[in-house]
């Protein structure tokens, strides 16, 4: 995955934190290339773009068209907790696909959580808005996608503090979750997340839908894991986007038929 430039907070100049941040960036930059080494042998790439898009980059200038009145017409919006709860959760916008998104969750009487770029919440507080409207959370992601445990204290703050400010500047509540990017944390960040009122959460059933795979195999992992209390990773704001709004309609009926009702955890 390439680095992005910094923007906002930014990542100050500093001696290396205790623990050797220098060391565990090279480590992990070695087991990245070795998994996509890997990768390369197992993915048969699409005709068209890269093999694998950085799941940080939003998906094009322009989103495709994916929803259409066809597509939701058979939209089921019962949603009986005979189970349990799942709740559907998207990283990485506000972006073009955003819209799209909202539209199936409306259709099918879904809220969500959207653990939302600070750069991007600045850049796109219609989509804010429109987010909060439709019933959802905008949460905290950080503000440009660092690995945070390569940050001090203080760029971890400001990474923080500035997303919390430009989402609610859009006119969204003041996030209360913080969601590391790449699930990156560690006693450091989550210090600074408390100080800011943010608890830190994760997830437990990861699509992997950047990668780009097909909506049937995004939509088949989530059935196949997903089960009473679950935190489904999906991403709104990355180039595979389109495919992960195509495998909405089938992640959210199958949920359902397995008496898991998609709606927001309690607290």
């Amino acid at each position: 995955m390439r680095a992005k430039t910094a923007t906002g907070p930014g990542r100050p100049r500093r001696p290396a934190r205790r623990g050797g941040p220098g060391r565990r960036r090279r480590r992990r930059h070695l087991t990245e290339l070795g998994f996509g080494v890997l990768a390369l042998t197992a993915v048969i790439p699409p005709a068209k773009g890269a093999l694998f898009p950085d799941h940080r980059d939003a998906g094009t200038a322009h989103a495709r068209t994916v929803v259409s009145s066809a597509m939701l017409e058979q939209a089921d919006t019962s949603n009986v907790c005979r189970r349990g709860r799942v709740a559907l959760t998207f990283d990485d916008g506000p972006d073009v696909y955003t819209p799209q998104v909202l539209r199936v969750l409306r259709a099918y009487n879904v809220h969500a959580v959207f653990y939302m770029s600070g750069e991007k919440a600045a850049a796109r507080p219609d989509l804010v808005r429109a987010v909060v409207a439709g019933g959802h959370l905008a949460e905290n992601h950080g503000w440009d996608h660092p690995h945070m445990t390569d940050l001090d204290a203080a760029a971890v703050h400001r990474q923080l503090a500035a997303t919390n400010i430009a989402i609610t500047r859009a006119g969204a509540p003041r996030p209360t979750r913080f969601r590391p990017p790449f699930g990156d944390t560690d006693d450091v960040v989550n210090r600074q997340a408390r100080a800011l009122g943010l608890r830190v959460v994760r997830w437990s059933v990861d699509t992997e839908d950047w990668r780009g795979r097909r909506p049937a195999d995004i939509a088949a992992t989530v059935l196949d894991k997903a089960g009473p209390g679950a935190e489904v990773l999906m991403h709104d704001g990355v180039a595979n986007s389109a495919a992960t709004i195509e495998a909405l309609p089938a992640i959210i009926t199958g949920l359902r038929a397995r008496g898991l009702c998609t709606a927001l955890h309690q607290g």
